[in-house]
């Protein structure tokens, strides 16, 4: 097998969600620099394209919301066992979400030669199941996001906070609440439910958008906003439910995506206390860590809007850390040499 012409295939389940975007189609683009990299859909998974390739990634897989077929499993299970010798089978995942689809995470991080994940708490988690985990961080297509000018009808907002599942929508309205009794300050709120915000003055409410559309946005405020909250009564029951984990350990094994974006955009994060963002960020270096109450995060925002030098300094920092660590260009550097390992590694009997 000669390792540098690998040919490296992605399977994925659902190409339209942002994870599967960046961790599959923006990857597979950052490793043509290395390798023969191609993307397809779980369903045309067959012989005949498994035997073209070296390294197979099943990116999310029964891990994303989108149901497997009990047809389509057992054929990926059936592909595993008969080319378990010849290729390298990879399992990629980023949430503590193991227990899904009656444990098909959990059945795939165990049949697969490896698994790579987002940050050592989740790694951790998925070691039980396969021995050989990986950590490969989180990054941004830094060109694409240089590229991407800030959107002109939304110049004036000072900050915005993103959430695919609007985790922390009541926390984000207490906060405004007590700054705009004596500032005026004005957010924009992207994430899955646009009318909670609707109305509320200062409040500037969208549902999720695409990558580009949510960055253009992004750029024009100064401020990010990344509350964690675990204890949030809309979404922690269900993501306890989901997971069979307290929240707290659910959101220790996400990545920091956010502040790879921050960094990205030139805006100041305040971000919960979260492992993924203890990881990455120095408090008041290059963005700020803060515990969750309403008067702590009160308090960060007045002082990172009032004090410009400051804020100047933390988005410096933190875009000069991204360029370095968190680019699609690294990532797939590091992800290649992920591969390489693997597949020097001695093959196991399944």
């Amino acid at each position: 097998m000669n390792l540098y012409t690998m040919y490296i295939l992605f399977v994925y389940s659902n190409k339209t969600d942002p994870c599967t975007i960046k961790s599959c189609f923006d990857l597979s683009r950052g490793l043509k620099k290395y390798a023969h990299t191609y993307e397809i859909d779980y369903r045309e998974l067959n012989d005949e394209v498994v035997s073209a390739y070296d390294v197979i990634i099943f990116q999310r897989l029964g891990a994303n919301g989108i149901v497997i077929e009990n047809l389509y499993a057992q054929r990926m299970f059936h592909l595993i066992t008969t080319y378990h010798h010849q290729k390298r089978f990879i399992y990629m995942i980023d949430d503590l979400v193991f227990e899904d689809q009656n444990q098909l995470p959990k059945k795939l991080m165990s049949a697969c030669h490896a698994v790579i994940c987002p940050n050592d708490n989740l790694a951790n988690e998925a070691k039980p199941y396969n021995i050989h985990t990986y950590v490969l961080r989180t990054y941004i297509d830094m060109k694409q996001t240089v590229k991407i000018k800030g959107a002109n009808d939304h110049i004036g907002y000072d900050m915005a906070w993103v959430s695919t599942g609007a985790l922390g929508k009541a926390f984000i309205k207490e906060i405004m609440d007590h700054l705009r009794q004596d500032m005026d300050i004005r957010m924009i709120a992207i994430s899955g439910d646009v009318r909670y915000f609707s109305g509320i003055k200062g409040i500037a409410s969208y549902p999720f958008l695409p990558y580009d559309d949510m960055i253009a946005i992004v750029k024009n405020v100064n401020i990010l906003l990344n509350p964690v909250i675990i204890n949030d009564r809309f979404v922690t029951p269900r993501i306890e439910e989901r997971s069979k984990k307290s929240a707290k350990e659910f959101f220790d094994c996400k990545s920091e995506i956010k502040y790879a974006i921050a960094g990205g955009t030139k805006t100041a994060i305040i971000t919960s206390k979260t492992a993924p963002y203890l990881y990455a960020i120095k408090h008041m270096e290059n963005g700020f860590l803060v515990d969750n109450r309403v008067e702590d995060w009160v308090k960060a925002i007045k002082q990172l809007y009032h004090h410009k030098r400051l804020r100047r300094r933390i988005i410096r920092n933190a875009h000069k850390d991204v360029k370095k660590r968190y680019t699609l260009e690294y990532g797939a550097k590091k992800a290649y040499a992920l591969f390489r390992d693997i597949l020097s590694q001695p093959i196991q009997s399944p």
